[in-house]
């Protein structure tokens, strides 16, 4: 018997930046432990394959989305039609990311800094407020809990040179989760 340390039949996780590294890697594991997937990355190839892929793995359904979280609209529409889908999210971790960097801080311009933004700290913030707000309304109808999730990076804590726009922003992401854990624990 394989090991199993939780089960997650019935819940739905939405991961952004799933259909492939880190992300796709999680997505197995929620997979393998029955949740059901909402995947979403830019790439619509990337993502049927990940769909198919998780789709095999657990007891849950994984379906994909192909979803730019730097775009506000297209998060707000994607969430709800997660919701629409699954009837819930449950957990929802921000994890789609990009590295621009530049050859020297000094030469990064304000294009290559703003990439970054969008993606990592745009992205993650309009991500993680549209599943807040869903996780809200079911918890006022008595269904509560829910996770919100984010993927930093070692360079936040670290720092990396000539990649200060990145680890900015996953810096920025660190602390965006810990004022969440305060506002929505209870």
């Amino acid at each position: 018997m394989a090991f199993a340390p939780f089960d997650l039949t019935g819940k739905t996780v939405l991961v952004t930046g799933g259909n492939k590294g880190i992300g796709l890697g999680m997505a197995e594991g929620l997979a393998a432990a029955g949740a059901n997937l909402a995947i979403w990355g830019r790439k619509e190839a990337d993502n049927k394959a990940a769909a198919e892929k998780l789709s095999g793995i657990g007891a849950g359904e994984a379906k994909a989305w192909t979803v730019d979280v730097a775009d506000e609209q297209a998060v707000i529409e994607a969430t709800q039609d997660v919701v629409k889908t699954f009837g819930r999210i449950d957990t929802c971790i921000a994890n789609a990311g990009v590295g621009f960097s530049a050859p020297s801080f000094h030469e990064m311009t304000t294009e290559i800094w703003r990439k970054n933004m969008s993606v990592n700290l745009d992205g993650a913030f309009w991500t993680l407020r549209e599943s807040a707000k869903h996780m809200v309304a079911r918890s006022k109808e008595g269904d509560t809990g829910g996770s919100l999730m984010g993927t930093a990076s070692l360079g936040a804590l670290m720092g990396a040179p000539k990649n200060e726009a990145y680890t900015a922003t996953k810096g920025a992401l660190i602390t965006l989760i810990k004022g969440l854990a305060v506002e929505y624990a209870r």
